[in-house]
């Protein structure tokens, strides 16, 4: 039997203080994952807003005197889906390879939406809704990337803007 002033740690000590010690680490690495999915997100927004002010530098916005027909069918309005990198070549945007690799995968799209607004049961005619709200349109611009999820959607950020039609 070993003396009373024996110093040193018994088996129980030393193995309360490593579950303590691997329940600590196992919380610091849970956080540290988290904090790094976070900011792979943000990264990601940051790109979105980058190829959003892409598009509209390629494609500004219209005023409401230079659209002479239907908004709803204008090429200044409705932008069809491209890619980030084909929008920094319309700008001719001198990119790095590493801004390449940033960009691949972001596209960007704008269009109107057409009213289906309902009025006491009866489904406004389009015209009628226009007149009654001053000619304002609902531009939707959109700012897509990632992989395609099995619902058929992507990570995206939608910008919705009121645009006047002068008459």
């Amino acid at each position: 039997m070993p003396p009373m002033d024996a110093k040193g740690f018994t088996l129980v000590e030393v193995l309360v203080a490593t579950v303590i010690l691997s329940v600590s680490l196992f919380g610091l690495l849970q956080s540290m994952m988290v904090c790094q999915r976070l900011m792979t997100e943000s990264r990601r927004y940051e790109t979105a807003q980058y190829v959003f002010n892409l598009g509209e530098m390629a494609h500004p916005f219209p005023p409401g005197d230079k659209v002479t027909d239907d908004p709803l069918d204008n090429d200044l309005l409705n932008i069809s889906r491209i890619s980030a990198l084909e929008l920094a070549d319309e700008i001719d945007l001198e990119l790095t390879r590493q801004e390449k690799e940033d960009l691949a995968g972001y596209t960007f799209e704008r269009a109107v939406d057409e009213y289906e607004e309902m009025d006491g049961g009866r489904v406004m005619d389009h015209d009628d809704e226009l007149k009654r709200n001053g000619n304002l349109y609902t531009v939707r611009t959109t700012v897509q990337w990632g992989e395609r999820r099995r619902d058929g959607s992507y990570d995206s950020e939608t910008v919705i803007r009121l645009w006047r039609k002068e008459q």
